[in-house]
């Protein structure tokens, strides 16, 4: 018993030391620069990754059309196979391309103009919404 309660009592001396004078952790900014990166990396991962997949995921889509047609398929097997695209997959794979060059291009941008804070972010939102408004003007062109 003696030493349960020696060892309990250096346990919580260890916590009195550790003790800080910061009242509200959510004013540190070293955390908050942290989860801002975390979140950041997380989401740039998860970009690149979906564009990959969606590459990929055209190319095996054409693959396997190219060999339905090449057998010479009858009608109703490939109606059944290939279901209609309500989406075009080259105009989203377009859409991806313009936003990731946007980013591509503000990251230039701040690489360039030094400070970061508040005027980053306002770079940031105008390449990602010029890198859009590209991709708008693109699909509009090619549907006249």
């Amino acid at each position: 018993m003696k030493k349960t309660i020696i060892a309990a009592a250096l346990l919580t001396s260890t916590i009195v030391a550790n003790a800080q004078d910061k009242q509200e952790p959510l004013i540190d900014r070293e955390l908050i620069f942290d989860l801002v990166h975390i979140c950041a990396v997380v989401l740039i991962i998860y970009l690149v990754s979906s564009f990959i997949l969606q590459l990929i995921r055209q190319n095996l889509d054409y693959r396997l059309k190219s060999k339905i047609i090449e057998k010479e398929t009858a009608e109703n097997v490939v109606g059944q196979l290939i279901p209609p695209d309500k989406t075009n997959p080259s105009n989203t794979i377009l859409q991806w391309f313009c936003t990731l060059v946007g980013i591509a291009i503000g990251f230039m941008v701040m690489t360039f103009t030094q400070p970061f804070g508040l005027h980053s972010l306002a770079i940031m939102a105008f390449s990602v919404a010029a890198g859009l408004g590209i991709y708008y003007f693109f699909t509009r062109r090619n549907k006249n």
